[in-house]
């Protein structure tokens, strides 16, 4: 497969994953516009001259889906004391979230049985069919121009970040094999930083856990993508018909959305 190009990753010093998620053209002739919806990582970690670049975007909201546990423990160095607009949507079932601790017994408890996949395609199956109130939310808010541009972040910018990208890609016609690389390429952007999320883990599970059991939780998957993407096709034909119906977004919302993004 074809992946995109490195220069689709702006440089920062302190953020993973941080791109635009557009500049891609669309199945009938137009184009995503580029500048105007960007995705990265948790901004944590933001260096003073990581700041004054992120000034420069002109960025006026940022939706951060990460849950308040996840707030807390990597505050952002970006608030609206920044002059931005932040909406917190929690794009996260609450109930499989671990504390530290807990997480801890539940590695070296289940150490034999725990199967990361099937960890991780039930989270991308409660964004699809259980987030749709938070989705409402974070598609309402990117409709009114005055909240744009904006960054759209998580903790990692792959799964949930991708997932919320992903959406607005297809709505707004980009083709879906270039919305499935533009998912895959978070493997290179943020390969560094789970290798060392790798080694907490496994460290954390006192080594009970091996590497390929880990595995994948820490990179994105073409069927995790794939399977919620063809769930919402089989049930709504696309995904206009599934925000609106299923999320409840009006359909001016959605055409308003189009029409600040395209070009």
């Amino acid at each position: 497969m074809k992946t995109l190009e490195p220069r689709s990753v702006l440089p920062f010093d302190g953020v993973y994953n941080f791109r635009d998620a557009g500049g891609f053209q669309t199945t009938d002739g137009g184009v995503m516009k580029k500048g105007v919806l960007f995705r990265s990582a948790d901004l944590s970690r933001l260096s003073q001259k990581d700041i004054e670049k992120f000034k420069q975007l002109r960025i006026a909201s940022i939706c951060d889906l990460r849950t308040p546990r996840e707030r807390s423990s990597k505050t952002s160095r970006i608030t609206s004391q920044h002059g931005i607009q932040v909406i917190r949507v929690s794009l996260y079932d609450s109930s499989q979230e671990f504390t530290r601790l807990a997480f801890f017994k539940f590695l070296v408890s289940q150490a034999n049985t725990i199967n990361f996949e099937h960890i991780m395609k039930d989270m991308y199956h409660n964004m699809a069919f259980n987030s749709h109130a938070q989705l409402n939310e974070i598609i309402t808010h990117l409709s009114e121009q005055r909240n744009l541009p904006a960054l759209i972040h998580c903790t990692g910018g792959k799964d949930r970040t991708g997932f919320v990208s992903a959406v607005i890609q297809l709505l707004v016609g980009v083709p879906y094999q270039n919305v499935l690389e533009d998912y895959l390429f978070s493997n290179d952007a943020i390969g560094p930083r789970m290798k060392k999320i790798e080694t907490f883990i496994r460290w954390m599970s006192l080594f009970r856990v091996s590497p390929d059991q880990v595995k994948p939780m820490l990179e994105v998957r073409r069927d995790y993508l794939e399977e919620v993407c063809q769930g919402i096709l089989n049930e709504y034909g696309d995904m206009e018909t599934y925000l609106c119906q299923a999320c409840n977004i009006q359909p001016e919302r959605l055409l308003r959305l189009k029409q600040l993004l395209l070009e």
